[in-house]
């Protein structure tokens, strides 16, 4: 069975770090990418070789520009899950991918997350 968008956030929290899982902010793209897809975002290159979800991690989100983040790619059958070091974010008014915010560390203060319509921001999941 592939996995659905649920169990890529649950897996996608799972591999969060201790120190993640205090101060990020984990955003995922809702569509599952196409083998074959190329996504090129500031200062990285993806490459998906099979239909997988994907996943960005700002592990410093009171930084203004470029600080320590990472990608997650999750493939939707089987096998392990890629985390890819970056450090910009991957939004732009290009961009074809819709971001939700799906995971709010608790020392993130609120003013840090971004205003995201509310279609983007059903699967949020804010620790205590």
């Amino acid at each position: 069975m592939p996995l659905s968008f649920t169990a890529f956030i649950d897996l996608l929290i799972s591999l969060l770090t201790a120190e993640e899982r205090q101060g990020c902010l984990a955003y995922a793209a809702a569509q599952p990418l196409r083998r074959g897809e190329s996504l090129q975002f500031p200062g990285i290159m993806v490459e998906v070789t099979t239909s997988s979800y994907i996943a960005f991690i700002d592990r410093q989100p009171a930084a203004n520009w470029a600080h320590p983040a990472r990608y997650v790619l999750a493939p939707r059958r089987g096998g392990e899950a890629q985390s890819l070091e970056a450090h910009l974010p991957p939004f732009s008014s290009t961009s074809s991918l819709a971001w939700r915010l799906v995971y709010h560390g608790p020392s993130v203060p609120d003013a840090l997350v971004p205003q995201l319509s509310p279609k983007r921001v059903s699967a949020l999941r804010k620790e205590h």
